[in-house]
């Protein structure tokens, strides 16, 4: 492999300031004060640079040139900007960057919080702890296309308990049209409409189990043309033989006539027991990995799914694939036209994984999990610069990878070597203590005056 030289690292002198000046992304925030500008910049810096706690306390010592922690703050929580735009901007490069027809991954992340002030908070279930915990949860949308993966698009999900608590909202300071309760499901399906909407050129759309599990969503997805590759769970009910729907004839003298359409040729099957059979397996490598390639045996079967207990009218693939090292059987709803090889669909299958790993990049390189904000505009500002972030590394990260093999904890070392984390002086740093102090002898008091 051809090794990275001293000189490769000097040439290449990147930054966030760089790029966004490249990309001409200032318009995105409303403003022509340059000071507003270099506050972003400031953050995008403290998300990308620190390497642990990326808070905008350390952001204001380590990062900013102009800056300070009020004006990062003020910047997150309050300044007008809409995070709808630079999204827009945001899926727009991402799209030039990685590379037309990819794939849309839909799928949540759980953020634990303590309290009860911070938007959308809630005892609820945490995914990454495997339990209810108080979390918020957001949705995400996720592009891919050969191994390249980010974040493009983001909701925050309101419990009906917020919904219910208008007070609770204002404090919250959450918009009044958005005030409104909407299931996850619903929420996926807004950002698919706004892909959809802004032309994004995407093949299919996957997701899991929980979204999968959903028949609405399912059958949306298929009034708009689209392809989807949906998990679903081991006890999920079909139909093998093309059902024949109607009203059952009278049977007995006594008793109504029936009026209640039904399936009259064929009985629903639980999808585990399809996976019993050893006929059918094919052996594929789905896609490479550090150890080589994860392989799966794999088939598909030609199904009817189940909507409000009646068969849907059209088949669609039951895929199923056995890992060949751990034998974890994976059950996926598609409804790829009947041409689709088995390799494709059982690489189709395996795509989400993808966004598992946009989601381990947004929070161990850019500080996705680290935000310290309570309100509405907070948290969408912080994702959207979170997914800007996500961008910069990726986009260097091609960029480098026409010479060297590199990763994005690499091109973070590079931009780091470029632009340094500030060095305190003894002056600096006792200011910094001296109000750190203050600080706590303050919280000190009014906690002891409120007792």
């Amino acid at each position: 492999m051809k090794q990275i030289t001293d000189n490769f690292i000097k040439s290449n002198n990147i930054s966030v300031k760089k790029y966004i000046l490249e990309k001409d992304l200032e318009s995105c925030f409303q403003t022509k004060t340059r000071c507003v500008i270099l506050t972003c910049i400031d953050y995008l810096n403290g998300l990308v640079l620190l390497p642990y706690r990326k808070n905008m306390r350390k952001m204001a010592i380590y990062c900013c040139k102009c800056s300070n922690n009020q004006s990062l703050s003020h910047f997150i929580s309050t300044s007008p900007w809409r995070p709808t735009d630079l999204l827009k901007s945001v899926r727009t490069n991402a799209i030039k960057t990685i590379g037309k027809n990819g794939v849309l991954i839909l799928d949540e992340s759980s953020i634990k919080k303590s309290g009860n002030s911070s938007v959308g908070v809630s005892h609820q279930y945490c995914g990454n702890l495997g339990k209810k915990d108080n979390c918020q949860v957001g949705v995400f949308l996720a592009y891919f296309k050969k191994q390249k993966r980010m974040l493009i698009d983001e909701r925050l999900y309101l419990p009906q308990k917020w919904i219910d608590d208008k007070a609770r909202c204002f404090k919250a300071k959450i918009p009044p049209e958005e005030i409104k309760f909407r299931t996850k499901h619903e929420l996926g399906l807004e950002m698919i409409d706004n892909a959809i909407e802004e032309g994004i050129p995407f093949s299919y759309v996957t997701m899991d189990g929980f979204y999968g599990e959903n028949p609405d969503l399912l059958t949306e997805l298929e009034n708009r043309g689209l392809t989807f590759v949906a998990d679903v769970a081991v006890d999920t009910l079909v139909y093998i033989e093309e059902p024949l729907v109607g009203i059952p004839e009278k049977k007995r003298t006594r008793g109504r006539k029936p009026t209640i359409s039904k399936v009259l040729n064929t009985l629903s099957t639980r999808i585990d027991s399809l996976s019993s059979s050893i006929d059918g397996w094919k052996l594929i490598k789905v896609r490479k990995t550090e150890r080589g390639y994860k392989k799966v045996y794999f088939k598909a079967i030609k199904v009817w799914r189940r909507q409000n207990k009646l068969p849907c009218e059209k088949p669609l693939w039951l895929l199923i694939s056995k890992d060949v090292e751990s034998n974890d059987i994976k059950y996926s709803l598609c409804n790829a036209s009947e041409d689709t090889s088995l390799d494709e669909l059982a690489k189709m299958q395996s795509s989400r994984y993808w966004i598992e790993r946009a989601f381990q990049d947004a929070k161990g390189y850019c500080g996705m999990s680290e935000y310290m904000v309570r309100s509405w505009n907070a948290w969408h500002h912080h994702m959207a610069l979170v997914m800007l972030a996500m961008l910069i590394l990726l986009s260097y990260k091609i960029k480098f990878m026409k010479f060297h093999k590199i990763s994005l904890h690499g091109v973070i070392l590079i931009m780091k070597f470029h632009n340094p984390l500030k060095v305190l002086n003894a002056g600096e740093l006792a200011r910094i203590l001296n109000h750190d102090n203050d600080m706590r002898e303050r919280a000190r008091a009014s906690r002891l005056k409120g007792s």
